[in-house]
């Protein structure tokens, strides 16, 4: 797919058209237009989520070996195309050749193989064993517990602006070697790397429907993605105003919900400003 061209949007495997057309994406260090990102309607968010879920149960049934094994997969092939990625990271975020490379893009790359690893980890803890002694409430007795991880469904990963890799991958990586699978929806202003990373992890291997990529300038997409009645959780970083609202609509279907919240101060240059 040419980083300059229309995009369309990843839903259940596929490249879709979008319903409500593109807009632009926009260099923010040089006002230039970058591309062109799909404008989805909330209909095909609902249809994201409908895919995700299809294709949850045989994708949380799979092997931990096999989702590593795609994940490292992933990896290879994002950096095989490194450089063609941190020039679209960079142009789209605004950063400098070399936060694009190192922080963006190499981030992202080290936590798919971070993440790979993870899907090996053991997924049962035994919790050591407490005494109890015999009170009013009842008996003595040893108590134990195990701890076990399980895979919690459908999972919404709306991502921040100015860090369009290592964000994302730091959402999806886990979901995926967990055996979750993912509706993403990235921030409008940098959305063109997330489809490079879903077209990088569809030809790793990542069956259809796993991997579902959504994007629109409005709030529209990032509404639908969170009320979807196939969602089971999201996971956000953003604005604490934006966390609240999500966290409103996720309590109504108790949802599960992760937040990385606030963000560092904004400055502004002014013309008489002396650089």
């Amino acid at each position: 797919m040419n980083p300059t061209g229309p995009r369309k949007l990843f839903i259940g495997g596929e490249w879709v058209e979008p319903d409500s057309g593109h807009y632009e994406v926009v260099d923010p260090a040089t006002e230039q237009v970058v591309g062109l990102a799909p404008e989805a309607s909330r209909a095909q968010v609902y249809e994201a989520a409908a895919a995700a879920k299809e294709a949850f149960g045989p994708w949380s049934r799979t092997r931990p070996e096999e989702r590593a094994a795609i994940l490292d997969r992933a990896a290879d092939l994002v950096q095989r195309d490194f450089l063609a990625h941190a020039e679209v990271a960079r142009a789209e975020s605004g950063a400098t050749a070399s936060t694009a490379r190192g922080m963006q893009v190499g981030v992202g790359v080290a936590r798919f193989r971070r993440y790979a690893k993870g899907a090996l980890e053991p997924v049962e803890e035994a919790i050591a064993p407490q005494i109890n002694e015999a009170g009013p409430m009842g008996r003595a007795g040893v108590f134990g517990a195990l701890a076990v991880r399980r895979p919690v469904g459908v999972v919404t990963c709306i991502t921040s602006y100015n860090n369009p890799w290592a964000n994302p991958a730091g959402k999806i990586a886990p979901a995926l070697a967990m055996g979750n699978t993912v509706l993403v929806k990235p921030a409008p202003q940098d959305p063109l790397s997330v489809y490079r990373m879903a077209a990088a992890l569809a030809e790793a291997g990542v069956p259809p429907g796993v991997v579902n990529v959504v994007t629109g300038s409005g709030a529209e997409a990032g509404e639908a993605a969170v009320d979807a009645p196939d969602v089971d959780m999201v996971s956000f970083t953003g604005s604490t105003a934006v966390g609240q609202r999500i966290a409103e609509v996720c309590g109504r279907g108790m949802k599960r919900q992760l937040m990385e919240l606030g963000g560092k101060g904004a400055a502004l240059v002014m013309e008489d400003a002396d650089l």
